[in-house]
């Protein structure tokens, strides 16, 4: 006899917050992958990947079985999934895969949604990927609806309304990653701003309009000295500062919004190094350092 489980799904949960590498990293021995090893807890972190609600989630990429286990969670109410790029620790196609081979799946495709050049991806899939030649089944309609969105657009996804901004970062497929700005169902605004490395001018001049309850931003190098110069592509430590010093003066974030550090690779300082450093810092908005389970409405 199986025994029946009840999930409870956490909304507005980070379910990944490593970088690429994930930490610690497998192959690594440094002081931070040592020390994320002997103390776990915080110090230990899966590749990005954050949770709206049960329906809408951002990035399952290479961890994302991990993830739910971690979590404690199942992603049967699973609906929508927005990417934000196609590099392989946020898009993962195995994803696609079990959804698939479920014995006992929903009864509604899964949506997933690239932006603007990210949706190429797809022709590698079904034409020249030796994974998926000739298994065409893995991406049948009744299981996964491909969605094409554009930026600057606005989009009703789930419960809430979502527009893709340009990133600083660019792939194989894309020139530019997507970031999201929400209105929640709520009426909440949270931006998912990663991967980026400094804003690119048009992606400040639309959030001018936008006043942010919650900021979610990369910080792939968390390194505490300041070279200073904004890093393209992905964002150190300082390049995050300034950025966040530009979105509070013109009025998108202010002492009220809640930002977050996520996408973190082992580099410069532990997850307890970063919080202590922040702690020292005199910052006109609430700024903290995210990690895998943490819930923001918690």
């Amino acid at each position: 006899m199986l025994l029946g489980v009840v999930y409870m799904v956490k909304k507005l949960r980070f379910w990944g917050t490593s970088a690429g590498e994930g930490t610690p990293t497998p192959f690594c021995e440094c002081d931070i992958c040592r020390t994320a090893r002997a103390v776990g807890g915080p110090e230990l972190r899966l590749r990005s990947s954050f949770r709206i609600d049960e329906e809408t989630m951002l990035d399952i990429g290479a961890d994302f079985n991990a993830a739910a286990l971690k979590m404690g969670e199942t992603l049967f109410g699973l609906k929508n999934v927005l990417y934000t790029h196609t590099h392989e620790d946020h898009f993962n196609y195995m994803m696609i895969w079990t959804r698939y081979v479920a014995r006992k799946k929903p009864d509604f495709p899964l949506n997933i949604y690239f932006v603007d050049k990210a949706y190429d991806i797809l022709e590698k899939f079904y034409f020249t990927s030796p994974v998926t030649s000739g298994r065409e089944g893995y991406t049948r309609p009744s299981d996964v609806n491909f969605v094409r969105l554009e930026f600057l657009r606005e989009y009703e996804i789930g419960s809430h309304r979502v527009t893709p901004l340009r990133g600083n970062h660019a792939t194989v497929f894309e020139d530019n990653s997507a970031n999201y700005l929400f209105r929640l169902a709520d009426g909440r605004r949270l931006y998912y701003g990663l991967d980026t490395g400094y804003y690119l001018d048009e992606t400040f001049e639309y959030l001018a309009g936008q006043k942010l309850d919650i900021l979610i931003s990369e910080c792939t190098m968390p390194i505490l000295t300041d070279d200073g110069k904004n890093s393209m592509g992905h964002m150190n430590l300082h390049t995050f500062l300034r950025c966040a010093e530009r979105l509070y003066k013109q009025g998108t974030i202010d002492e009220h919004t809640r930002v977050y550090l996520t996408h973190i690779a082992p580099i410069g300082t532990t997850h307890a190094g970063l919080c202590e450093y922040i702690a020292g810092l005199k910052l006109p908005y609430r700024l903290m350092v995210a990690y895998d389970g943490l819930s923001i409405d918690s």
